[in-house]
């Protein structure tokens, strides 16, 4: 017996080229696998296009007017070089505050979300491509509990318990406009009307609701969430963007998107709008705070003028005339003025008090100056008590009255200078673009989803057909074998697809000639085997007797229609050639040539018919057929049975090839029975499904029984590639009766 050759798991001696034809090979074998792929990311893009919620995009445009300091304009041009912080970064920063986006939120209810519940997968854009422009839109299926386009539910003020936020709580439209609501476990807890508030206490805590529009069929529901303050104004920013338009240009662009065009509108306009005027009084904010001062010093002020003008009144009356001497009106007129002096002075103190300490230095200069003017009055108060009684009494008075009534017009003119600056504050900030409504969406891009989608889809499929190929793990080069096991490779049958076609109409054929070999003598799996018999007829020579045994390591390789075409192609040759069914299991082999199952090898074996009882001649002239016959129960001990070695010899006797169709090897244990009795036995494998590791241990097993394996067929080949890894492999395979 010839030696056994030394065999590897690896296929180190394989080509380690890379084969660009390989590639092709693995692409045009699963082209259908990428076709299905890449139509089925595809079909999911284009219904993602069309069914996902748009979003429109909405954008305004702020100029920011910047006033350059002294040292900016002397540094000109260098300034810019320098860098620092640009004041339209500030601004930018307050736009997206909280202090804008709070008031926003309220404004336009951002914190509430409503939601009518729609059909699954498809409903909600079913309302929105097919709802009417105006009423509610007929519902499909009579399923008259979803919302199918028109469902309007407008909720001014919602106020929930704390364990309430950014949960889902659901209204159910009623009917003469009243709704129940359910809480987050769908307990109903409250029923109200449109129109009218409702309220229900929820513990220590209470619910309030004010629905002011309800437009919806009974029985629709809606699910609404009210965000918590904090959430609310993190989803608007995460949609606001604010961003200066240009290096230091002062114009910045402000964009907000949202599933409704017309309340993004409406909330990018009230975002600048409530930037601009917080602007404006930030602007206006010491005008405003020295008016206030003003408003509470200008009633005491007049109070104090007109007490003063009366006492001066009076005592006139009561004294008469008196004149002024001249050294007298000249002390009069200095004390007014000092004294006009002093209380503008401590007026604005109190004004600086009320936004510096005292020990700011503003603070500390107006002191200084009150200090003294305060000892000037001292030297006039003495220069006073030296003039006469009636003249220092009456310059008492008069410089009361006076100083009362500068000060009074004094502070009077400038609160009304102040309300006129007050009501002329425009700020630095002026809006260029309002906002407008989208009539388009910007998101989904539908010919950029669809694109992305086909190319996605082709990757994934060519990602699929690799992956595929790399998990099949099998031999797709016959040279592996060659190098890797030492058998040669006798004939490598290329994949036939009218084959593919004959094999779908093989089961229960009893009619029909349905060989590949009378269907088509030119196919390029018929050369192959005409190839084939020229190797074997020196094969033959060295073998013990004419039989050839046909085996696999494993179920579906192709063994039965080889060896059926095979006998075809030595039959035209004018030799006699008897193909027999050893597969007593799921043996077919009657069904090629349109034959019944019939008598056969089991009948032979248990003297239910002689040899030439069971052999049938079929259409093809030159060639008979043994088929299984009846399914036996017992097939290995059958195939071992003396008659059944007997038969065989009679049949090498009676022609001139015979040829042993048995069951795979790793499957049962028949192939080692059946090839003893055969001078030669051929091993098929099918291209990319029988891994190295297999087919080695189905070689092994063949020479541990003594049976002379001669060579390997090498079966439905679309490719031959380079190299392919062999790891390990368990064998296990449902073999049964057919």
């Amino acid at each position: 017996m010839k030696p056994e050759t030394n065999m590897q798991t690896g296929i180190g001696a394989a080509d380690d080229d890379v084969d660009l034809g390989e590639y092709l090979a693995v692409l045009s074998e699963s082209k259908g696998l990428i076709f299905g792929v890449t139509l089925l990311v595809l079909l999911l893009g284009v219904a993602y296009a069309f069914i996902a919620r748009p979003i429109y995009s909405v954008d305004a445009v702020v100029q920011v007017e910047q006033s350059k300091t002294s040292i900016d304009s002397a540094l000109g041009d260098m300034a810019d070089l320098l860098g620092g912080s640009s004041p339209t970064e500030a601004e930018m920063q307050i736009m997206q505050s909280r202090l804008v986006l709070s008031q926003v939120i309220a404004n336009q209810h951002l914190d509430i979300v409503v939601d009518p519940v729609a059909f699954p997968v498809f409903g909600g854009a079913w309302a929105r491509y097919f709802a009417p422009d105006s009423g509610l839109a007929d519902p499909l299926f009579g399923m008259d509990g979803f919302a199918w386009g028109g469902e309007v539910l407008q909720i001014d003020s919602l106020e929930v318990p704390v364990s309430y936020y950014n949960n889902k709580i659901k209204i159910l439209a009623g009917d003469n406009g009243y709704y129940t609501v359910f809480d987050p476990d769908k307990n109903a807890v409250l029923q109200g009307e449109v129109g009218k508030a409702a309220e229900v206490g929820i513990g220590k805590e209470r619910l309030r609701i004010f629905v002011s529009e309800m437009v919806a069929r009974p029985g629709v529901t809606f699910k609404v969430i009210k965000k918590d303050p904090v959430t609310a104004i993190s989803d608007v920013d995460s949609v606001l963007k604010v961003g200066e338009q240009g290096k230091q240009s002062g114009i910045i662009g402000v964009s907000y998107s949202d599933t409704d065009p017309v309340r993004a509108a409406k909330t990018i306009d009230d975002i600048v709008n409530l930037y601009l005027r917080q602007n404006v009084e930030r602007r206006s904010a010491e005008a405003e705070q020295t008016l206030a001062f003003l408003g509470k010093q200008l009633p005491v002020l007049k109070q104090n003028m007109d007490t003063a003008a009366a006492v001066l009144n009076e005592y006139r009356i009561r004294a008469g005339s008196v004149d002024m001497a001249k050294e007298t009106q000249v002390v009069l007129d200095q004390s007014v003025s000092l004294q006009s002096d002093l209380v503008k002075l401590r007026q604005k103190r109190e004004e600086l008090v009320q936004r510096f300490t005292p020990s700011h230095p503003q603070v500390v200069a107006v002191d200084a100056q009150i200090d003294r003017i305060s000892a000037l009055l001292k030297d006039l108060d003495r220069r006073v008590q030296a003039l006469p009684d009636e003249q220092k009494q009456i310059l008492q008075l008069e410089r009361d009255a006076k100083v009362a009534t500068d000060l009074y017009v004094t502070l009077l003119n400038n609160a009304q200078q102040l309300q006129i600056a007050k009501a002329g504050t425009v700020g630095n900030v002026r809006i260029i673009d309002h906002a407008l409504v989208p009539t388009d969406p910007d998101k989904p891009k539908k010919g950029l989803v669809i694109a992305i989608a086909f190319v996605l889809g082709g990757f994934l499929g060519l990602v699929s057909a690799f992956i595929k190929h790399a998990l099949r793990g099998g031999v797709e080069d016959p040279d592996v074998i060659e190098k890797t096991i030492g058998l040669p490779v006798y004939a490598t049958v290329p994949h036939s697809r009218l084959q593919a076609k004959l094999s779908r109409r093989l089961h229960g054929n009893i009619d029909q000639n349905l060989l590949l070999f009378s269907q088509d003598r030119d196919d390029l799996s018929i050369e192959s085997l005409r190839s084939l018999r020229t190797t074997l007829h020196f094969v033959m020579m060295e073998a013990k007797n004419n039989v050839i045994m046909v085996t696999g390591p494993s179920p579906g390789l192709g063994k039965s229609f080889l060896s059926m075409n095979l006998s075809a192609v030595l039959a035209t040759a004018g030799k006699r050639v008897l193909v027999i069914d050893a597969d007593l299991r799921r043996g077919h082999l009657h069904e090629y040539v349109g034959l019944s199952r019939g008598a056969g090898v089991s009948d032979c074996v248990t003297g239910q018919v002689d040899f030439f009882g069971a052999v049938r001649a079929t259409p093809i002239e030159g060639l008979d057929l043994m088929s299984t016959g009846a399914v036996p129960p017992n097939p290995s001990e059958l195939l071992l049975h003396e008659r059944f070695a007997q038969a065989v010899e009679q049949a090498a006797r009676e022609y001139d090839h015979v040829l042993i169709d048995s069951p795979p090897v790793l499957a049962v244990t028949d192939a080692a029975v059946v090839g003893r009795l055969a001078g030669a036995s051929l091993l098929v494998v099918k291209a990319g499904a029988n891994p190295l590791r297999e087919v080695e241990v189905a070689v092994k097993r063949l020479r541990q029984a003594g049976i002379n394996l001669r060579g390997v067929l090498f079966n439905d080949v679309t490719k031959i590639g380079g190299r392919y890894g062999a790891g390990k492999y368990v064998y296990q395979y449902a073999y049964k009766n057919k």
